[in-house]
């Protein structure tokens, strides 16, 4: 039995050093635990490194949009990136955010071919965060009329959790269940 080939992967975490605007540090959407607050941008940073090192040990090359809080990275340039690097596949790391009450982890997604792998996605990101599985949705389904970084071909958008709620928020902060969830997005991505 042969070993799948290695692959190339783009791992995006969200907002960032001028997503939106230029030399402007962009938090994403804000979270208070135990009265320190959470910004979405780290929560994707960190998540990002640990998928990084997960993907990187199983012999796979990982290109990140951005290595830390001062790499710019404009939200419309991630897809050339991994265009740029002959990347396979690319995941964007977010946390959601709504009315503090809303729960769960979702994938976008934007071509039907995406949707399979979007659903298992979510379910198995949903199960290693113990929190409920939202499902996989198309970007129109989103709160943007597009999602830039899913012009790449085969890209797939996690909302973690919500992180205006403590319950998610204290998930997507606990390293166990951050390993544990990197673990199954690494699979699901090197799956065939």
């Amino acid at each position: 039995m042969s070993l799948p080939a290695p692959l190339t992967i783009c791992v995006d975490p969200g907002h960032g050093m001028s997503n939106r605007q230029r030399l402007k540090y962009d938090t994403g959407a804000i979270g208070i635990l135990d009265g320190v607050k959470h910004a979405e941008a780290t929560i994707a940073l960190n998540y990002a490194n640990c998928l990084r090192d997960i993907l990187r040990a199983a012999g796979h090359t990982v290109i990140r949009t951005r290595r830390d809080a001062q790499d710019p990275a404009p939200v419309e340039r991630r897809d050339d990136i991994a265009r740029a690097y002959k990347c396979d596949v690319m995941i964007s790391i977010h946390c959601n955010s709504a009315n503090g009450k809303a729960s769960g982890t979702e994938v976008f997604y934007r071509g039907t071919d995406d949707l399979a792998k979007a659903k298992r996605l979510s379910a198995l990101v949903a199960n290693a965060l113990a929190l409920p599985d939202r499902g996989a949705r198309t970007e129109k389904q989103s709160q943007h009329k597009s999602l830039a970084v899913l012009e790449f071909d085969k890209c797939w958008l996690i909302e973690l959790g919500f992180i205006d709620n403590p319950r998610d928020l204290a998930a997507m902060l606990n390293p166990d269940r951050m390993q544990a969830a990197c673990r199954a997005i690494a699979s699901t991505l090197t799956a065939k």
